[in-house]
């Protein structure tokens, strides 16, 4: 009797979720190559043109902000993909991103020209400080402690393809929602601070953080209030000093 061929399990079917870890590493040199242009921006006698630039260099941090926040549902990509055939795992996983980032891309469009408004009228530091003031209160809100255990939701699609991709899409928007209300302040002072790195890095570093507990009963929220708002005194000072040169 002749034994049952196994069909070999290739990597991106095993880890369908691989690629993006290549999105937010993308997403990490855009929003440097966008953080130097603002920064450098030359306010000399071209002052439309460097307004259209600074314009994009925003525009494209906005769109770099969502790749680096995309490493974030990894796990909930893994797990929809790999309940699925595993010739549908690559479909899976992308229809559950692009659910996800369409919400997050709107989200990173209002924050940012809000953010760009706000410093306008209020000047940059004043800005930065009510919004870690924000962001630190809201880690204390019912509401961003729900939303936070949402981010943990999972899904098993049916295995029909068309039905299996509406399931994933609807998965995505479902994530993505929660996800904005539960890291919108946080992505709010980074658009205030002009995707400062440093100050990109501790926000992210927070959501990761937060993503890491169980936070249904243990969402750590002093720590996280206070890596907040440890962020946004870093934001502070480099916009201080960056005003000075």
């Amino acid at each position: 009797m002749t034994a049952p061929t196994t069909v070999p399990v290739r990597p991106w079917q095993r880890e369908p979720q691989w690629w993006l870890w290549g999105v937010a590493l993308v997403g990490w040199a855009v929003l440097l190559d966008a953080f130097l242009a603002v920064v450098g921006a030359a306010p000399t006698g071209h002052h439309a043109h460097a307004a259209v630039h600074v314009s994009w260099a925003h525009a494209a941090a906005a769109v770099g902000m969502v790749a680096v926040m995309a490493s974030l549902i990894t796990p909930n990509v893994r797990f929809a993909a790999r309940r699925s055939p595993r010739r549908a795992r690559g479909a899976a996983a992308r229809a559950v991103v692009v659910g996800w980032a369409l919400v997050w891309l709107g989200a990173a469009a209002v924050l940012g020209v809000g953010g760009v408004v706000l410093v306008g009228v209020l000047g940059e530091l004043v800005t930065i400080a009510l919004v870690t003031v924000a962001a630190v209160a809201w880690q204390y809100s019912a509401r961003k402690r729900r939303a936070l255990a949402r981010c943990h939701a999972v899904l098993a699609p049916p295995l029909e393809r068309a039905r299996a991709r509406r399931a994933c899409r609807a998965h995505g928007i479902a994530l993505g929602r929660d996800c904005v209300v539960s890291c919108g302040p946080l992505m709010a002072l980074m658009a205030v601070a002009a995707h400062d790195p440093l100050v990109v890095a501790g926000a992210v570093g927070v959501a990761w953080y937060e993503r890491r507990r169980r936070a249904h009963h243990d969402p750590a929220t002093r720590v996280t209030a206070m890596a907040i708002a440890a962020t946004g005194v870093v934001a502070l000072v480099v916009a201080d000093l960056l005003s000075r040169y």
